[in-house]
């Protein structure tokens, strides 16, 4: 299912940015077309003022002169008193006196058009482009009119070379353009593989819920299913008691399971309800430890209370809410701590933070299981076999933690064992 989605995703980002990347190259294109036509038409200015500034002068007209200007498949054609002059007659092919009869009759076609309202016939220097068959060409045409006798010329600056430049620079961006798509589509596979690495994690976790969650209701529902049928058979056994008894602990389990899950599914929600007011920490956690000062004795465990002195331990928070975080932190130490080990619990004030440790000296938890701990059905392997948790009393504690503001970490205990400490901020 991802794979696809991760396909398709790649597909219409890969698309998406082509399409970006082509209309960027085609702005550059035509900026840079714009910019090489510029050029070419300065450099036909440039040259047609000089071809008629000498025609002006009249100084250095000779075949030297007239190969100069007549080069690079440009076109010089002079006249003189309306015929062609012995520069123009000499030099020019055949295919290019066709070039300038063609240009020529066009020029009169002008001509014509303007000729209604032509105020001045002695203004007579105008440039245009012309396309041939097979060339295409910047014209000037210009008649010296103050010049006796007569003369009037035409160039032609062929623009063959920078259409061919066109061309190769269309290829180019073209190439890069398709070059780029692969690229394109190498990212788009890269970054949605990123994009759906979370779904995909959650997916996981979602499958591992399903599966845990499941396990775990089918051992009580069979303990029903069986005491039932005993009870339907027999009911004046006398396991009926016992039976009851069973049947009693599974649907507390049950019940408790339905509530750490209800509870985590209004975390995600952002449904859970916080009724936030002045908390007295220390007082908080006198409570909780008188509470199950009595359960540690009875499981030869040594449970203690440390408060530092002199500080202001008022904390807006949920009250209810943070006796669940630390009983279940509690509740854990005292589940996997072997008898005869300590557990303390911790309560100081340090750069403007509240911090709650509970610390035990067992067994500790391997480095690679830490940020595990905090998932929902986790449970480190030795601790598998403990029928009372379900492996989601430290992703309910991390998640009121979480809506507080504040952190849940867990450490390593100075001589062995596991620290887990409640960050709060002070509000």
């Amino acid at each position: 299912m991802f794979h696809k989605a991760q396909t398709k995703l790649s597909f219409i980002c890969c698309l998406a940015t082509s399409l970006i990347v082509l209309v960027i190259i085609l702005c550059c294109l035509k900026v840079s077309e714009k910019t090489m036509y510029g050029k070419e038409k300065a450099l036909f200015l440039l040259e047609a003022n000089t071809i008629s500034t000498d025609l002006h002068l009249g100084d250095n007209i000779d075949i030297a002169w007239y190969n100069r200007h007549h080069a690079q498949e440009n076109i010089l054609y002079i006249e003189t008193n309306g015929r062609p002059s012995t520069l123009s007659a000499l030099i020019l092919s055949e295919q290019e006196i066709s070039y300038i009869n063609e240009i020529k009759e066009y020029l009169t076609g002008k001509q014509l058009t303007k000729a209604a309202t032509a105020e001045d016939a002695d203004v007579s220097r105008h440039s245009l482009r012309y396309d041939s068959a097979s060339h295409r060409f910047l014209v000037m045409h210009e008649r010296l009119t103050e010049k006796d006798p007569q003369v009037s010329y035409l160039y032609l600056y062929c623009l063959d070379g920078y259409y061919s430049n066109i061309r190769m620079q269309r290829i180019r961006f073209g190439s890069i353009w398709l070059a780029s798509i692969l690229i394109l589509y190498v990212f788009s596979h890269v970054f949605t593989s990123h994009v759906l690495k979370p779904l995909i994690q959650n997916d996981e976790r979602q499958r591992h819920f399903v599966a845990v969650a499941s396990h775990e209701l089918r051992s009580p529902l069979a303990v029903f299913k069986t005491g039932l049928s005993i009870l339907k058979s027999k009911s004046d056994s006398a396991k009926t008691t016992h039976i009851f008894s069973l049947m009693e602990n599974e649907m507390s389990r049950m019940e408790r399971l339905i509530q750490d899950l209800l509870c985590l599914s209004k975390a995600e929600n952002a449904t859970w309800s916080f009724l936030r007011e002045p908390v007295a920490l220390d007082h908080l956690l006198q409570g909780i430890y008188e509470k199950f000062a009595a359960t540690a004795a009875d499981k030869n465990l040594f449970l203690s209370l440390s408060t530092a002195d002199g500080c202001d331990y008022n904390c807006l928070c949920d009250r209810q809410r943070i006796e669940q975080a630390i009983t279940i932190l509690i509740d854990n130490a005292l589940s996997y701590t072997p008898a005869g080990e300590q557990i303390s619990l911790n309560l100081f004030y340090a750069h403007r933070k509240y911090y709650i440790q509970v610390a035990d000296t067992g067994t500790g938890i391997p480095d690679s299981e830490k940020e595990k701990i905090f998932g929902r059905f986790y449970q480190v392997n030795s601790s598998h076999s403990h029928k009372g948790h379900f492996g989601l009393g430290l992703s309910i504690a991390w998640e009121i933690c979480h809506a507080h503001g504040g952190r849940l970490s867990v450490s390593d205990t100075n001589g062995g064992g596991s620290t887990f400490t409640i960050k709060l901020p002070k509000y």
